[in-house]
């Protein structure tokens, strides 16, 4: 059996995370390595008919943001969280008229 293959991730001194937090974390890197690998086979036969058909193919993980008020309803999406909370600033400031909501 293959020796386990492991990511180490040095987390800020300043961030003091709670046992709770930190199996929150966890969870969220296998949820995203399981979303990335399929289960380890899932998503390779699409990639490869698509890749057969001519296809050039990529992807990446996206922030998403959502904001509400009222009867309002903005999202956007970006690959970093700075883009994603300018652009849905922008959407939401759109809803203003001369800085009044």
């Amino acid at each position: 059996m293959a020796e386990p293959r492991t990511i180490n991730i040095e987390l800020p001194e300043c961030l003091n995370l709670p046992d709770d937090d930190l199996a929150v974390l966890r969870t969220t890197f296998e949820t995203v390595i399981t979303l990335v690998s399929g289960g380890c086979g899932g998503p390779d036969q699409h990639l490869q008919r698509l890749r057969d058909g001519k296809w050039d193919v990529s992807w990446d993980l996206t922030w998403i943001a959502r904001a509400r008020r009222d009867g309002v309803y903005e999202e956007a999406t970006g690959g970093s969280k700075a883009e994603v909370l300018a652009q849905l600033d922008r959407l939401a400031s759109l809803h203003e008229v001369e800085g009044t909501p």
